[in-house]
Order: structure tokens, then C-alpha cells, then sequence
């Protein structure tokens, strides 16, 4: 598919989310799928080249579709950032299975850092349809202002009865404004406390960095998770 960037936007220290117009949308794609970006005529080059694979950040249904990455030193991000409007992408996709099931049931999110991008498009079009999908994520940051779409998803919590939104800060006493909400690691005790009694009626899916998930996986596990009921997905480099 043909495209251009469309606008951008800062949603968190250091995350950018970008829209892309793309020729004949709205494309159809389930939440959670991810799509191949290549930048047609990127500002910077390097050997790992111009061309990543992101998870769509926004339900199906729009105009554009919606990404967010980490700001870092890559040629593909400063040329990202560097780009002018509309300047012309070209998108492949969508792929990958790491989607909602299609029969109602709870489903634990967790999310580490920027691995929140496929769920805030699961939960948004979860909202938009009235699935009856009972939906917890638990997303882990260091700080307030590090975590990606935290107001919007607070308030998506509040507002709908089917989504809790559980924000977790690790680094709290680093951060520039206020938290008074958790402020423990994503372990084992954490689990314990927040997952039902009956480990094997809900689904449990994690993304984030490759740390994050090795971490949440083995928390999970260790709280009588079974392994077949797992999803996960890391971002290396995100």
C-alpha cells in the first residue's frame, strides 16, 4: 500500500505516535496485527535500513492507521521524526495472530512501556463495538510522564465498565509530577493479588521489551497460569 505520514504527535517522554494516510483506507485489519513501514525517502540511512514492523495502535474502521516508537538514535527514527508532511511511505500488511479471541471472556493485558501500542487498539475497538470482552491491563512505566496514552486510557477506564486500566510506576520517586497509584514491579505478588481465583477461565497477553516479557511470562507462571494460555510478544528496539 502507498502512503504518507499524516501527522505526529508526542504521547509520552520520548514516544512519538504517527498517523499514515494510506491509499483505499480504511484498511481492514484485526487489533494487535502490526504492519512493515518503509520511508521512501528517508533524511538518514543506516545499515539496519528503512524499513520497520510496528503494531497498529488504533482501532480499524479510520482514514489513517496509527503507530507509536520510542525516540532513539536509528536512522529510521531521526528520519521519522525529520519528515516532512506527507512524505511518501509505503505499508505492508497486516499480519501476525496476537489478537483478541473472538468468543467474549476476561483477558489480562500486560503491558511494558511502548508493548502497550497493540492493546490500546484492542481496547479502543472493544469500546467502539460494545464487545463484551471483560478487559484488564496492567501497564508498566518508570515515571507518569514515560507512560504512552496514560491519561486517555485512564479515562477510557473510568468510563466503561468492561476495561480496568492499571497504571504501575517503578521509578515514581524519579518522576517530575505527582503519583499516588501502585508503584510495585509487575511480579508474582502483584499477579497474585489482582488475577481471579480460577487461573484458567481468563487469556494472558504480554508485550514490551524482551526483559518485560520474560518477566511478566515467568510472574504469570508462577501464580498457576498455564503456559497454553499465554500470548506474548516482545519489541526489540522499540
Amino acid at each position: 500500500m502507498n502512503g504518507t505520514i499524516a501527522s505526529r504527535e508526542t504521547v509520552a517522554a520520548a514516544t512519538l505516535a504517527v498517523e499514515f494516510a494510506v491509499e483505499g483506507a480504511p484498511i481492514a485489519y484485526r487489533p494487535g496485527q502490526t504492519i512493515d513501514v518503509t520511508l521512501l525517502e528517508p533524511r538518514h540511512t543506516d545499515a539496519e535500513g528503512d524499513t520497520r514492523t510496528f503494531s497498529i495502535a488504533g482501532a480499524p474502521g479510520r482514514p489513517t492507521l496509527l503507530i507509536a516508537t520510542r525516540v532513539r538514535g536509528s536512522a529510521f527514527k531521526r528520519s521519522l521524526m525529520d519528515a516532512e508532511h506527507d512524505s511518501p511511505v509505503t505499508i505492508e500488511g497486516p499480519s501476525g495472530s496476537f489478537t483478541l479471541p473472538n468468543r467474549a471472556q476476561p483477558v489480562f493485558l500486560l503491558a511494558g512501556g511502548i508493548g502497550v501500542t497493540p492493546f490500546r487498539a484492542m481496547v479502543e475497538d472493544a469500546i467502539e463495538r460494545q464487545l463484551e470482552h471483560r478487559i484488564v491491563l496492567v501497564h508498566s512505566n518508570r515515571t507518569p510522564e514515560e507512560t504512552p496514552w496514560l491519561r486517555e486510557l485512564t479515562g477510557w477506564s473510568t468510563e466503561n465498565a468492561n476495561f480496568h486500566y492499571l497504571p504501575i510506576m517503578t521509578r515514581a520517586a524519579d518522576a517530575r509530577e505527582p503519583w499516588n497509584g501502585e508503584r510495585r514491579r509487575l511480579d508474582r505478588d502483584l499477579l497474585a493479588e489482582i488475577l481471579p481465583a480460577d487461573r484458567d477461565t481468563p487469556l494472558y497477553y504480554v508485550a514490551g521489551p524482551a526483559r518485560f516479557v520474560t518477566g511478566a511470562t515467568t510472574a504469570l507462571r508462577e501464580t498457576g497460569v498455564d503456559e497454553d494460555r499465554i500470548r506474548a510478544e516482545d519489541f526489540p528496539g522499540y
